[in-house]
């Protein structure tokens, strides 16, 4: 999954998501403080029907919000409340003309912090049809039309206000999850995604296989070129190694001009034909320094029972064993080349002749 993707998913959809138990619980709580003498005063006066409606609301907001304080599942689906909100609303314009209505503003904006914003909205849209018609023959057309107009604006300007706290916790988790020099994601956030990896591996049975790589020699591109230059190639390197990937791969930077890549359902076979393309591709490329830059890997497929800190030590390893073997190679905890094999030797020709 993209960077975009993954923050559009997380936060733009429902910025509110993480916390709406919580507001539920203190809404539920303020709501239910508020309605119940209301709910007394109505069966008082004799309006039976607009009391029990108010009464409903309450019982429904008092049981969803001991279920919060219990930490358990809402008993009650808060997409039923909006029956008797309605139903309620109604009702009240009925026996107190105008005056009933303005309870559709403070259910309206109730709705936006315990609805998904699509139900919200369809929620809102009800109100205000529902509620005007209701105004129009109690009233007269006027009032319906300048009380549908000043209710259509409460929700727009609530949309307003539910897009820009999307966009802030968007910018928020940018910031928390990304490597603010290269963009890709950083150490903290790739321990989150390869612990789900592994989690994953263990219901569904399925590989995963992570790459670390370290740019080869990078002391020397900050010596020879400045560490402005050495930020720079750190840049197009990670916009090079993105160009190769599927929306599904992660690829966090680890410090310094070390990274590592997340390979979902990929076992150690294929992984290692994309580490030998990814080192190709960089070794092939031109950067802006202008000098070949070399990239050393090394791929580890995640086994059964093995944590997280033992998978990130044996691809280290395999890492450590293309640098000490001559850098500018791919390596591999499940098939190892030892340093003096045929292959190394004719990888280390090769880099002392790219070199």
């Amino acid at each position: 999954m993209t960077k975009d993707a993954l923050l559009a998913a997380r936060s733009q959809q429902d910025p509110l998501q993480v916390h709406r138990k919580r507001i539920i619980y203190s809404a539920a709580i303020a709501a239910v403080i508020c309605l119940l003498p209301f709910s007394i005063s109505e069966f008082v006066r004799g309006r039976v029907t607009l009391g029990l409606a108010i009464l409903i609301v309450t019982l429904i907001l008092a049981i969803d919000a001991a279920a919060v304080y219990r930490k358990k599942n809402l008993p009650i689906p808060f997409a039923l409340l909006f029956i008797p909100i309605a139903a309620g609303i109604v009702i009240s314009v009925q026996t107190q003309g105008i005056y009933g209505a303005v309870w559709c503003y403070p259910a309206a904006f109730f709705s936006f912090f315990v609805f998904s914003r699509r139900i919200a909205n369809l929620c809102g849209a009800v109100l205000v049809i529902f509620t005007a018609l209701a105004v129009y023959a109690k009233v007269d057309s006027g009032i319906a039309i300048g009380f549908s107009v000043t209710l259509t604006l409460t929700i727009v300007g609530i949309n307003i206000v539910h897009t820009v706290i999307g966009d802030l916790q968007s910018r928020l988790l940018n910031q928390a999850i990304t490597d603010p020099l290269t963009g890709a994601y950083n150490r903290r956030y790739m321990q989150e995604c390869l612990e789900d990896a592994i989690e994953r591996t263990r219901r569904t049975a399925l590989p995963a296989t992570i790459l670390m790589m370290d740019v080869d020699h990078f002391k020397r591109i900050n010596e020879s070129f400045g560490r402005e230059a050495g930020d720079t190639v750190l840049k197009e390197f990670v916009d090079l190694i993105r160009t190769r990937l599927r929306r599904l791969d992660l690829l966090f930077r680890l410090g310094g001009e070390e990274f590592l890549l997340l390979l979902p359902d990929t076992k150690a076979a294929d992984a290692l034909n994309v580490a030998e393309q990814l080192r190709a591709t960089v070794a092939e490329s031109r950067f802006s320094i202008r000098t070949p830059v070399f990239v050393s890997i090394g791929v580890s497929e995640h086994q059964p029972g093995q944590s997280y800190d033992e998978w990130i030590k044996r691809v280290d390893e395999a890492l450590y064993m293309a640098k000490e073997g001559g850098r500018n190679r791919v390596l591999s905890t499940e098939s190892p080349i030892t340093l003096d094999s045929p292959r190394a030797r004719t990888m280390a020709v090769r880099t002392e002749q790219r070199s």
